[in-house]
């Protein structure tokens, strides 16, 4: 019993390492922006993944540069950015999580004509420096020919009251509706333009995040009285390439099977948050782990491309079949062809047979001659076949000729005497 106590204790302690290294594993860091709704998302996530023993810590952060660079260094395993920002070698989408809208809305005591009009000489909130509103609004800025000195941007909209805000967020709440008395949501183009040839296909064709996004009449009571077409940038849970494949594919599965939690919080997950993840629209790739979750029901090769197998089958035994009977009828054609040579040197064996004279003789021998000869050519040229039936002719025709040649030889000599 003594003994055994030192090992005993070693496998305590690895036990308790074990536990302590996977308990760490399952530590991780969300970095994500001050701008609703990400801290609100953030929350809802920390409390999902808890379930499934994660201990998930938040990292705000009003500047969004900072986040995607935290990744990309490792000071944080997950973060949740906008698509606004630029594609960074390395970096992967651990679940795309929902849109962001932009809501555009001026002071109703001046009714802008178009989006030039409504920020030429305004004081604008587009939310912090360096955020998607920001960016897109210096953007926009450009492509309608509004320089940067033609209006004023605030730092915040508490200190003076903007002319324009100009904001990415989740759908306003009743709050925020009151504070905005006064305000009028701007549309860039009719919802009959929709169709390729508005100001809103060109502002998405000039920048490919962007979707165009529809508010209905009156989902603001107050503030819209038509629909308004506005756009949407898509959110998305990021981590590095390297990111455990094991712990991508059981956080993207509680993500995914408990979108409607989040959707509590936020509605609109359910447009991103859903098995019909398209790749290739993503601005991140997905991670190798969050794939395999989403195709873990797809059928597999053989079951996808069964009757196009079964096809490719029978075309191919249907072809050796073919094949196989173009074989044999050609190695019995050649077959036959020799049979008949067989058939002639019978003939001349029965002439030999049947005659004693010289000449006679000499005339059969050269037939067998001939005959070999033309047999030997054609199994040159591959017209008869190298089988048994040759074998037995080539066996054949040498008797015949040594025979012709013993009494071609044995009349000579008699001549002789």
């Amino acid at each position: 019993m003594t003994r055994r106590l030192p090992y005993t204790l070693a496998l305590l302690l690895f036990a308790v390492l074990l536990a302590g290294c996977t308990a760490d594993d399952r530590e991780l860091t969300l970095a994500v922006s001050t701008e609703e709704p990400a801290p609100s998302i953030a929350e809802t996530i920390r409390s999902l993944l808890s379930e499934r023993g994660y201990a998930l810590s938040i990292d705000a952060t009003t500047d969004p540069s900072e986040i995607v660079a935290a990744v990309r260094d490792r000071k944080v395993d997950l973060a949740l950015v906008e698509e606004s920002v630029l594609p960074v070698s390395g970096l992967v989408t651990l679940a795309p999580l929902y849109p962001s809208v932009l809501h555009v809305l001026y002071n109703e005591t001046e009714v802008p004509g178009n989006f030039a009009d409504l920020i030429r000489g305004a004081k604008v909130y587009a939310g912090p420096l360096g955020g998607a509103a920001h960016r897109l609004l210096m953007q926009l800025s450009v492509d309608f020919g509004v320089v940067a000195d033609q209006f004023q941007l605030l730092d915040n909209p508490w200190t003076e009251n903007p002319d324009v805000y100009f904001i990415f967020g989740g759908l306003l709440s009743p709050d925020s509706i009151r504070q905005l008395d006064g305000y009028r949501l701007f549309s860039f183009a009719d919802v009959g333009d929709i169709s390729g040839a508005s100001v809103a296909d060109g502002i998405v064709l000039r920048h490919h995040h962007l979707k165009p996004f529809l508010l209905p009449r009156s989902v603001y009571y107050a503030l819209n009285n038509e629909p308004v077409v506005t756009f949407s940038i898509r959110s998305v849970l990021i981590v590095h390439e390297d990111f455990d494949s094991e712990f991508a594919f059981d956080i993207a599965s509680q993500l995914f099977n408990r979108a409607q939690d989040i959707a509590l919080n936020y509605p609109l997950v359910i447009h991103e948050l859903n098995a019909d993840v398209d790749a290739i629209e993503l601005m991140f790739p997905l991670h190798a782990g969050t794939k395999r979750y989403l195709d873990r029901d797809k059928p597999g090769f053989i079951e996808r491309y069964v009757e196009v197998l079964a096809l490719i089958l029978t075309i191919v035994i249907t072809s050796l079949s073919g094949a196989f009977a173009f074989f044999r009828h050609r190695s019995q054609v050649r077959k036959d062809r020799v049979d008949v040579y067989y058939s002639q040197f019978l003939d001349i064996r029965r002439d030999m047979e049947r005659t004693s004279t010289l000449n006679v003789l000499r005339t059969c021998h050269k037939r067998a001659l001939d005959v070999q000869h033309e047999v030997l050519n054609l199994l040159i040229d591959e017209r008869v076949a190298a089988d048994a039936s040759l074998v037995a002719f080539l066996s054949l025709s040498n008797q015949i000729i040594n025979e012709l040649d013993r009494r071609i030889g044995y009349k000579d000599d008699l001549a002789s005497d």
